[in-house]
C-alpha cells in the first residue's frame, strides 16, 4: 500500500472498514460475499487484459474474500501507519 495516492488509500481502507463491519454482522451472509468476489475475479471487467490491470482489479475483489480476523489486522495496520 506504499505507493498509493491518499484517495487509493482511503478507498481501500473504508472497503476494508466496510466489510469488516458486514461480517461482525450477526445474520450477515459472509458466503454470499465471498461468493460474488470469486465470480467478478473469475470473469474480469473489460480492460483487465495485461498482467498489471488484473492484479488492479483484483486487488479490492481479494478485501471482499477476507476473512475478519484479516480485516480486523488491516484495520489495525492502517490505523498505526496514521
Amino acid at each position: 500500500m506504499e505507493n498509493l495516492s491518499p484517495f487509493e488509500r482511503g478507498v481501500i481502507t473504508s472497503l476494508v472498514s466496510l466489510v469488516a463491519t458486514l461480517r461482525s454482522t450477526p445474520g450477515f451472509d459472509g458466503e454470499a460475499l465471498t461468493a460474488a468476489a470469486e465470480y467478478f475475479i473469475a470473469n474480469p471487467a473489460p480492460g483487465c487484459d495485461s498482467a498489471d490491470a488484473k492484479r488492479a482489479y483484483e486487488w479490492p475483489l481479494t478485501i471482499l474474500k477476507r476473512d475478519l480476523s484479516e480485516l480486523q489486522m488491516l484495520l489495525n495496520q492502517a490505523q498505526t501507519r496514521n
